[in-house]
């Protein structure tokens, strides 16, 4: 298991720290465009407990659509034991 995270790592976790986010909010935030990539490598190579749920919101032509919202997950290790 790799301990240094990369600076796109840290960008993520830093906004996931601040509350959930969406995939485009973490884009825009964090200038990341691989954030499903990110996130999966934060969970199997660094242990970090990641939660996705499904949320409703408003596309820029103001039609419902479902999107991924991610959040760290309370009450679990934020880091896994070596």
């Amino acid at each position: 298991m790799a301990d240094h995270l990369s600076p796109q790592h840290e960008a993520i976790l830093a906004e996931l720290r601040k509350g959930p986010a969406t995939t485009m909010q973490l884009i825009k935030r964090c200038g990341v465009i691989c954030v499903q990539a990110r996130l999966h490598e934060l969970k199997t190579d660094h242990g970090y407990a990641i939660g996705m749920q499904m949320v409703t919101v408003r596309d820029r032509r103001r039609a419902t659509v479902r999107v991924a919202q991610y959040s760290l997950l309370p009450n679990t290790p934020a880091k896994r034991a070596a």
